[in-house]
C-alpha cells in the first residue's frame, strides 16, 4: 500500500469486505447512496485504488445494455489494518511493532478460549 485510504476509497473498501464479492461500478454507487458519486468520479477513485495496490479488476459483467469492469479487494480487512499499522510505525521493528501493539489490543474483553489459541500461536511462531 503506497499511500493510506481517503474516506471515499476507505468507504468502498468497506463495502467489498461487507459484499465479500467482486462489484463494478454501478453497485458501488447504488450500495453507497449517501455518497453522491458521477460515474467520472467514481472512475477515478477506483484507479486511485488499483494503483494503491488495495483493489484489482476481476473480470468484467453486464451493467445496462453493456459491459463493466468488477473490482476486488486485494487484502482483507485485517490485513490492511496489519499494513496501515506498519507504515505508521516506520521507526519500530517488528518486535517492537508487535509488544506495543498486543498490550493495547489484550485491552479488550477477550476470552479464555482466545488466550488458549493466542499461547498456540505464540508456541508455533
Amino acid at each position: 500500500m503506497k499511500n493510506p485510504l481517503s474516506p471515499n476509497e476507505f468507504k468502498i473498501m468497506q463495502l467489498l469486505w461487507q459484499m465479500d464479492r467482486p462489484l463494478s461500478r454501478p453497485e458501488i454507487i447504488e450500495m453507497v447512496p449517501e455518497r453522491d458519486w458521477n460515474p467520472n468520479s467514481i472512475h477515478l477513485i477506483l484507479n486511485n485504488m488499483i494503483e494503491k495496490g488495495v483493489i484489482r479488476v476481476d473480470g468484467m459483467t453486464r451493467c445496462g445494455r453493456g459491459y463493466g469492469r468488477t473490482y476486488a479487494a486485494t487484502m482483507s480487512n485485517l490485513e490492511y489494518g496489519a499494513a496501515v499499522l506498519r507504515e505508521a510505525t516506520p521507526d519500530l521493528s517488528p518486535d517492537e511493532r508487535v509488544l506495543g501493539i498486543l498490550p493495547l489490543l489484550l485491552d479488550a474483553d477477550i476470552t479464555p478460549e482466545t488466550v488458549t489459541k493466542l499461547k498456540a500461536l505464540l508456541k508455533t511462531k
